[in-house]
């Protein structure tokens, strides 16, 4: 079964990960027939533990389409930024064929995702995705 997780650093300085398992074919499938429910999960938790729900910018979203592509990501997103093991598990994700998109959730989001002015995401955050 596939897994979709969804990304995100917020404005306090933490982030969050959520994932899900899937019967969606691709990303595309999965973000046409399920809009924003991973974001309604992110908020719904953090308003839970009184954290902020106004993110940096634009999160992302991995789609694995299998167990080795979600155990890659899995370890790309416990990984030191820069270090040997994140880059593993990015070729690892590559090799797998995870997809990766950015996920905007409000308006002015999709304006920072646009126009370039992301504020002081983290290095994953960053991420373009793959080549």
């Amino acid at each position: 079964m596939a897994v979709v997780t969804l990304l995100s650093d917020f404005i306090d300085g933490t982030s969050m990960a959520l994932a899900e398992d899937t019967d969606a074919a691709d990303l595309n499938a999965f973000m046409t027939a399920n809009q924003g429910r991973l974001w309604a999960s992110v908020q719904q938790r953090r308003q839970q533990r009184r954290q902020t729900i106004e993110r940096r910018g634009p999160g992302t979203v991995y789609f694995a389409a299998d167990s080795p592509g979600a155990a890659a990501v899995e370890r790309y997103l416990s990984s030191d930024t820069g270090s040997a093991e994140e880059a593993a598990a990015m070729q690892a994700m590559q090799t797998a064929g995870v997809e990766i998109a950015p996920h905007v959730g409000a308006d002015r989001e999709r304006d920072a995702l646009l126009n370039g002015q992301l504020r002081g995401l983290t290095a994953q955050a960053k991420a373009e995705g793959f080549g």
